[in-house]
């Protein structure tokens, strides 16, 4: 049989104690587990953000993949501990929203077992004393319906979902990844399939105009190497979401974008004339 997989994801960083004394807390009770970083990085206290990177991440691993994550600013608090049996594997994280791309056909559980816990001088390392121990159950084979009772209440990060109107769609950016790249939660799925940038048999040509903030990119390109140098495109990005991103530099940096920045993707149709130019009267939109 495989060994048992785990991820962990954090806002721990990588210069205290606490990454390793999680991963050694999991590997003394479920001796053998195979141990995956998704990431350590998130800014502290950041939920949407180790959000975004765990439903990113997850769907990536076999079967029976335990996923722990611990982004706790309640740490010490009531706030519950939950474990959802989900189609991305089992999930252990604090209730404080960071699981919820992944809850829709959950089953979702709250951590009521603490016989399970570690006695400890202080209650500000739960990622130990608490979320290790009940990730390490799991591992060694242990039942979710064990844990304690089935909720249907967990909390739900406040979000707006993406808009799709005639020739308009609206959403948001969701993450900038290390690149630069601005990700959007804009499916590439609702562009209309004639938004290839070529002109067609009707001498018909659809142009795409993506607007954040004042700035904007009218160009949607398959790959990096599509765009210009120091341009900027519209992607469709490993996620099938919308993405923007400028070759040659960071795309957030230059034009001064956080997660949160509103979206805007147009498109239009023209006609073409004579040697391929647009016909007079066509609407221009300055492009940064």
């Amino acid at each position: 049989m495989a060994p048992p997989l785990l991820t962990l994801l954090t806002d721990f960083g990588l210069d205290d104690y606490y990454v390793a004394a999680v991963k050694g807390t999991v590997l003394r009770l479920a001796p053998g587990t195979q141990l995956v970083d998704i990431s350590h990085q998130i800014e502290p206290g950041n939920i949407a953000a180790a959000s975004f990177l765990l439903a990113a991440a997850a769907p990536a691993f076999p079967d029976g993949t335990v996923h722990l994550a611990v982004v706790d600013p309640g740490a010490g608090s009531q706030r519950r501990i939950l474990v959802a049996e989900s189609a991305a594997g089992l999930l252990v994280a604090p209730d404080n929203g960071l699981l919820t791309p992944l809850l829709p056909g959950a089953r979702v559980r709250s951590v009521e077992c603490a016989d399970l816990f570690l006695a400890a001088p202080g209650a500000t390392f739960h990622g130990r004393d608490r979320f290790a121990p009940i990730a390490a159950f799991l591992l060694r084979g242990g039942s979710p319906g064990d844990l304690g009772p089935e909720i249907a209440d967990p909390v739900h990060l406040a979000r707006t979902p993406p808009r799709r109107e005639p020739g308009l769609l609206s959403g948001v950016v969701v993450h900038i990844d290390r690149f630069g790249n601005l990700i959007t939660d804009i499916p590439a799925a609702w562009l209309p399939a004639a938004l290839t940038g070529a002109a067609t048999a009707t001498g018909r040509t659809t142009h795409i105009l993506a607007r954040v903030g004042s700035h904007t990119a009218a160009q949607l390109a398959d790959h990096y190497e599509q765009i210009p140098r120091y341009g900027v495109a519209v992607m469709i990005g490993s996620l099938g979401t919308l993405e923007l991103a400028m070759r040659g530099e960071d795309l957030a940096r230059r034009w001064g974008v956080d997660p949160g920045a509103a979206v805007q993707v147009r498109w239009r149709d023209t006609m073409a004339g004579p040697r391929g130019r647009e016909l007079p009267g066509e609407a221009k939109e300055r492009v940064e």
